[in-house]
Formats: C-alpha cells, structure tokens, sequence
C-alpha cells in the first residue's frame, strides 16, 4: 500500500506543475458529482405522499389550504403547484405558458453546477496538452543544450509530456459522461413534474371552464 502511494507521488511529481490544477479540477469535479447525484433523486422532488395530499386539495378545490401546504413544503414540485393555484384564474393559455416558464427557472436549479463540471470536462484536456507541450519543451531544450545527463532530461520531458495528457483525460473522460447522465436525469425530473402538473392542472381547470364556482379559499 505504501509503495502505491509512493509510486503516485512520484507519477505526480513527474508530470510537473501542470498537475495541480489538474488535481484542483480532479476534487472540484468529484463534489460536484457525488452532491448532484444525492440530490437528484426523483425521491427528492415527486414524493408520494405530497403528491397524495396537493391532489385531495386540489380536487376539493381547497386553495387556500393546497397554498399553505406548498409553502410548508418547498421545493420545485411545490412551488411549480403554488404557481397554479396563484394564477388559477387566469386564461388557460396564458397559465400554461406561466407553468412553463416556472418550469424552465426550475430546471435551473436542478442544472446547478453541471456548467461548471462541463467547464471542467474541456478544461481539463486542455491543462493536459499544456503540460504536453511544456513537456516537448523541455525535451527540445535538453537537446539543443547537450551536455551531462541529458538522458534525466530528456525522460523528463517525456514523462511530463504523457502523464499529463493522460490525466487531463482520465479527469474529462468520466466527468464528461457523467455530465450527460446528470443532464439527461436533471431533465428527466422535470419532465416528471410537468406531467404531475398537467394532471393537477386538469384538476383546477380546463380549456373549456373559464369559471371557478365551488372553490374554497
């Protein structure tokens, strides 16, 4: 264990100054990842028993109650419902649209830091041809200068030039599909919500019921 550990240092050392950006970008990747999985869980958005308790609200038309039970509970689901009860009133086009621009605000929230791990899925290739080219230079620098241990020089330049490509790729490589699978779950719950949403919409409206007789609050 003690020799793999060394063996990594070494490997670190060797690729030059260029690996602690890399492994500045290798930490900054990893908590983005590891925070947006934990909190995007459908679990986290369209909890059943919310679900269960907005649609007794809602079809009784209790309003008032449904308003308060979303500010209790806050989160992308419950505010995309606030907002349907807030503008119930309005024409059906125009709270679809409403609907759906809440929606796009809230996909926001849940693409929180998936720019940052896209940023870092094309700047970490780059910082590995930086070092690669540093590397090169050293190489050339060794050649044209001669003399005593221009053998440690050149493995040197060598070793900066493949170390660090191959870590710029073993940092974007991974972050890159999973940004992917981020995006594509990110979207997913949303899309999960909306439906949610449409069938509570049909609960307080319909294209043809411009009314609000029997409601409450």
């Amino acid at each position: 264990m003690l020799d793999l550990i060394q063996n990594g240092i070494n490997i670190f050392r060797s690729g030059g100054p260029v690996m602690y950006p890399l492994a500045m970008l290798s930490v900054v990747a990893l908590a983005i990842i590891l925070e947006r999985l934990w909190v995007l869980r459908p679990t986290n958005y369209l909890e059943p028993s919310n679900v269960h308790a907005l649609s007794g609200l809602l079809a009784a038309r209790d309003f008032k109650a449904a308003g308060d039970y979303c500010r209790r509970h806050p989160g992308p689901f419950t505010e995309l419902v606030a907002t349907l009860v807030e503008n119930r009133l309005a024409p059906y086009d125009e709270l679809k649209e409403i609907l759906e621009d809440t929606g796009r605000r809230q996909l926001l929230g849940l693409q929180r830091g998936l720019p940052a791990l896209a940023t870092i899925v094309g700047g970490a290739p780059l910082l590995g041809l930086l070092g690669t080219v540093l590397g090169m230079i050293a190489i050339f620098k060794a050649v044209a200068t001669g003399g005593t241990g221009i053998t440690d020089q050149l493995a040197g330049g060598i070793s900066q030039a493949l170390i660090t490509t191959a870590a710029g790729l073993i940092i974007a490589i991974p972050a890159l599909f999973t940004h992917s699978f981020l995006e594509a779950r990110a979207v997913g719950i949303l899309a999960d919500i909306e439906a949610q949403m449409m069938d509570f919409l049909h609960l307080v409206r319909r294209p043809e019921v411009e009314g609000s007789d029997g409601e409450k609050g």
